[in-house]
């Protein structure tokens, strides 16, 4: 099996059973070959970009963390505030409501 690869600059869209002298004909091998280029080529940027790709997936970690630990921080302060709070009342207080009742509170 012979494939047909145009010259550079000549149209490849020739209708069926016209000939053309200036098609040279490709291997199969050639085109997996080319293949093959066309995959390291794409492996090579891979491999030049995967520095700062590292670098990204550890800011975006990073970030995530940060964001673990301020809200583990407000959770912290919410229930020791509270805690404060419980200790400078008085024993026979009631509570205060804590919730609306399973309504959205106004605004």
């Amino acid at each position: 099996m012979v494939l047909k690869m145009p010259y550079p600059g000549q149209h490849a869209d020739k209708a069926d059973g016209e000939e053309d002298d200036m098609e040279i004909p490709v291997d199969p091998t050639t085109i997996a070959e080319y293949a093959l280029i066309y995959f390291a080529a794409i492996a090579g940027i891979i491999l030049l970009l995967l520095p700062i790709l590292i670098t990204f997936v550890l800011l975006l970690f990073v970030a995530g963390a940060i964001q673990v630990a301020a809200v583990l921080l407000k959770v912290a302060t919410v229930g020791l505030v509270r805690g404060i709070v419980g200790l400078f009342r008085h024993p026979g207080e009631p509570r205060p409501p804590r919730g609306h009742g399973g309504r959205l509170a106004p605004h």
